[in-house]
Order: C-alpha cells, then sequence, then structure tokens
C-alpha cells in the first residue's frame, strides 16, 4: 500500500505538471531597427536642444555685451560731456580772471591818470599864484616908480584880475580832481 501510495502521488504530481500552463510575460516585441533609430532620433534632439540652449545663451550674452557696450558708451559720452562742461567752466573762470584783471588795470590806470591831473592842477595853481605874485610887484613897482600912466595900471589890474580867475578855475579843477581821486579810492 505504501507503494500504490507513492505511485498515486508521483502520477499525480507528474499529472499536474504535464496539465500546468505557462504563465506568460509581459515583453514588448521591438524591432531593434525602430530602436536604434528612435535612440539617434533622441541622439539628434539632444543635440539640437543643446544647440539651442547654446545659441540662446550665446545670444543673451551677445545681447548683454551689446548692453555692456552701449552703456560704456554712454558712460563714455557723459564723461566726455562732464571734461567738455569742466573745460568751459574753466575757460570762463580764466575769461572772468582776465576781465577783473582788466578792470583792475583800468581802475589803477584811472586812479593813477587822476593822482596826475591832481597833481598837473597844484603845479598850475602855483605856477598862477607866482605869476599873480609877480603881476602884482611889477604893478606895485610901477606904482610906486611912478612910471605907469592910468592906462597901464588898468590894463595891469585887468591882468590880475584874469589871473585870478584862472586861479579859481584851477581851484575847481582841483576840487574836481579830488572828488574825482576820492570815488576811486
Amino acid at each position: 500500500m505504501k507503494i500504490k501510495l507513492l505511485i498515486t502521488t508521483v502520477l499525480l504530481m507528474g499529472s499536474q505538471y504535464f496539465f500546468a500552463q505557462e504563465n506568460p510575460v509581459a515583453t514588448q516585441v521591438v524591432d531593434s531597427v525602430k530602436t536604434k533609430q528612435l535612440e539617434v532620433e533622441k541622439a539628434a534632439l539632444e543635440a539640437k536642444l543643446i544647440a539651442e540652449k547654446e545659441a540662446l545663451k550665446a545670444a543673451k550674452e551677445q545681447e548683454n555685451a551689446i548692453k555692456e557696450a552701449e552703456k560704456a558708451k554712454k558712460e563714455a559720452e557723459k564723461a566726455e560731456k562732464e571734461r567738455q562742461k569742466a573745460e568751459k567752466e574753466r575757460e570762463k573762470a580764466e575769461k572772468q580772471r582776465e576781465k577783473a584783471e582788466k578792470e583792475k588795470e583800468k581802475a589803477a590806470k584811472k586812479l593813477e591818470n587822476a593822482q596826475k591831473d591832481l597833481e598837473k592842477n597844484k603845479e598850475k595853481l602855483d605856477k598862477a599864484h607866482k605869476d599873480l605874485d609877480k603881476k602884482r610887484e611889477k604893478l606895485d613897482k610901477g606904482i610906486a616908480k611912478g612910471k605907469m600912466s592910468p592906462v597901464d595900471i588898468e590894463k595891469a589890474n585887468v591882468d590880475i584880475t584874469k589871473q585870478q580867475l584862472k586861479i579859481k578855475e584851477i581851484e575847481e579843477d582841483i576840487a574836481k580832481s579830488q572828488k574825482k581821486l576820492e570815488k576811486l579810492n
């Protein structure tokens, strides 16, 4: 009986093994040519994508370089304008300095001329006083000696009066010169 049982078990196992179904594996049948072609296309697309990224990056870099160049150009133009403005300011300051110097020289010359005029008028006044004194002495001597006629005496008096008027005019000129000199100082 043991043998029967053993044989039955072996037969059952064998029949079970014989009638067992194979489990299908989920596999996809892929053509190797198409796979290679897909890989090539994928590599080409990746290369194209990389090239586009590089081109975009290069375009951005070029755009940035152009912007930097424009910025540098604007800064250079601004610096040039500033330099020109500074040059104009320097020239303007130089002109003002020259103008002030000329005005100072002109004022000094006017002052010098006013002083010369004052001195000249004072010398004229001294000379006119001396002439007046001489004319009076001449008149007094002529009257004292009795050599002068009444007409000559009148002529001498007219000359003395003219000399006195001349002295008054010179004194007025001196007053004007002094006022002018005070204004300039």
